[in-house]
């Protein structure tokens, strides 16, 4: 039987005995979400696991329609799914159960009530008491979050079992089943416990080597950061887990060398290939294979032939790419469009005056917290590991008795150790002092100094961090930046209005070596300069039309107008 379409959905409500209006409303919502696809409803699936991962792309502002109005067209669209297929109901759609309820009331928090309040209606819609409760109720009740228009049902389903967790342990009654959060990411990488003792003494001797810890080791080795090291380690446990994958007998890696013999390179390589790109390499591949290629000439001391087979195999994996990824440039293109441009340029300006309108403080001081992130990333476009380690007392300052505001960093704490110095615009300067006296003190107590606080104190999670940037942009200009793209586009945007100024470049994103610069950049203007030589062929164009038009009589040889 063919898969229903959005169509077919159309069809079944237009054939349901809702009344008229409810009818109207759903084949509006269902239509609208068609048009935010750019597709026809005739091929687009009536599934809700599969609808939603596409409307998770969805950014409500480059399709005209405000957050507000698009959250209630998903829930239209989640009622008119479920004409045809079981789906997911919202947190109030339904009464709790007596049994329910009471211990529901007992719950501590408003927090607490939230994260539980969809799994309690769940059971109670299916009139499973608290007694009834069992592990294949989650299963069953995680499948069904898979199936709903939830952005995050992995995300849903995990806040659920902690609360629930939690409540098992503080209310007399609730039922203690101990539910497991699924780890649907890399739960196939074994800890080094699993592997034999001798493997994981040897990555950390290499790993100690990468950190710099042997005081008598003469190499010239500059120490890796502590965030690149705990990678470079992951990187080697993940490569050997994969390995096992892959049918090797875990007890035959007893050390380094047993994972760069080509066959273990190859084969382990392989693993990713077919797990994680579909055959395809990628930049993460690429960098894995270099990590064993340091491990193999710099610790197991292979012979130079080893290390050409594993330098061509790596060659085909990378083959010639540098500068930027094809994904890169593909999310600069539209920054051809000055409507683009504009809407990212205009973006901090509009999200603080969205601050100053929120009604609850927290969340206007969150937004006025990523009008001054973007504000940065802007006009001083840094790595986002910088962004976010930003602290007032150390890295604000404000030389003389101005106005002025200068980011400062020091060497040690950059990726390439080059010391950072960008003195904000009076703009720039405003907004960052406004989040400082009016939105700041609602994120956080005097004592933290983080100019971006996180929720439990010290500075933001990163990673937290830099999604909920790049949510923020897409959801209000639609375009897709993570916080890395700012400093590509920054030199973008220069390089169309300063065609081959790449010293300048180099000077304002701290490259130490001006070949780092051409090698990312060279092409990034080549749009300007189209645009640009069309113009100038255009203009000609326009004067060879006029002289057409006006030439002169050609004189003859009497004197007179051209003869026959």
């Amino acid at each position: 039987m063919p898969a229903l379409s959005l169509a077919d959905l159309l069809a079944t409500l237009g054939a349901s005995d809702l009344p008229e209006r409810k009818r109207q409303e759903l084949a509006s919502a269902i239509r609208t979400v068609a048009r935010a696809l750019g597709r026809s409803p005739e091929i687009i699936p009536a599934d809700g696991r599969l609808l939603a991962g596409r409307l998770k792309e969805v950014a409500p502002a480059a399709i005209g329609i405000s957050r507000g109005r698009w959250n209630n067209i998903r829930s239209l669209l989640r009622t008119a799914l479920a004409l045809v297929q079981p789906i997911s109901p919202g947190r109030n759609r339904n009464d709790l159960l007596p049994e329910w309820l009471a211990l529901s009331d007992k719950l501590g928090s408003r927090s607490e009530k939230i994260a539980l309040s969809r799994v309690l209606r769940f059971l109670s819609a299916r009139g499973i008491a608290p007694d009834a409760v069992t592990v294949e109720t989650f299963d069953d009740y995680h499948r069904h979050l898979d199936g709903s228009l939830l952005k995050r049902p992995n995300q849903t389903f995990a806040m659920m079992v902690k609360a629930w967790r939690r409540a098992a342990s503080a209310i007399e009654g609730w039922p203690p089943i101990d539910v497991e959060v699924p780890d649907r990411s890399r739960s196939w990488v074994w800890a080094w416990e699993r592997f034999p003792a001798s493997l994981g003494r040897d990555c950390q001797a290499w790993c100690d080597r990468l950190a710099g810890r042997d005081l008598l080791d003469t190499a010239p080795f500059r120490p890796v950061r502590p965030a690149t090291l705990a990678h470079r380690e992951w990187q080697i446990r993940a490569f050997a887990s994969a390995l096992v994958r892959m049918g090797r007998d875990p007890a035959t890696l007893t050390c380094l060398g047993d994972l760069v013999e080509i066959e273990a390179f190859k084969t382990g390589l392989r693993f990713f290939l077919d797990r994680e790109s579909g055959g395809k390499p990628t930049t993460a591949i690429a960098d894995l294979a270099t990590t064993l290629k340091a491990v193999a000439r710099h610790h197991v001391r292979v012979e130079p032939g080893h290390l050409d087979q594993i330098g061509a195999i790596i060659r085909r994996l990378a083959p010639g790419r540098v500068g930027l990824t094809e994904t890169n440039r593909t999310r600069l293109r539209a920054f051809d469009d000055r409507e683009n441009v504009a809407a990212l340029l205009k973006l901090p300006e509009e999200l603080m005056r969205q601050a100053r309108r929120q009604r609850n403080l927290q969340r206007g001081a969150v937004r006025a917290q990523l009008a001054v992130a973007i504000e940065i990333l802007l006009m001083a476009p840094l790595r986002m590991a910088n962004l976010t380690r930003l602290d007032i007392e150390r890295n604000l300052v404000r030389p003389g008795q101005g106005r002025a505001l200068h980011i400062v960093i020091a060497g040690e704490e950059v990726k390439n150790r080059e010391p950072l110095e960008y003195p904000l615009p009076a703009e720039s300067v405003a907004l960052v002092e406004r989040y400082l006296r009016e939105f700041r003190p609602h994120l956080t107590s005097t004592e933290n100094t983080a100019l971006f606080p996180g929720i439990a104190g010290g500075f933001k999670n990163q990673a937290f961090f830099g999604d909920q940037i790049s949510r923020t942009v897409r959801a209000q200009t639609g375009l897709r930046v993570h916080p890395h793209l700012f400093r590509h586009i920054s030199a973008k945007l220069y390089l169309d209005a300063e065609p081959g100024a790449y010293e300048v470049v180099r000077r304002v994103l701290a490259h130490r070596s001006i070949d780092t610069t051409t090698a990312f950049y060279t092409g990034l203007e080549t749009s300007a300069a189209v645009r640009h030589f069309d113009r100038t062929i255009l203009d000609l164009r326009k004067v060879s039309g006029i002289e057409r038009f006006k030439r002169p009589k050609r004189i003859g040889p009497n004197g007179s107008g051209q003869g026959k």
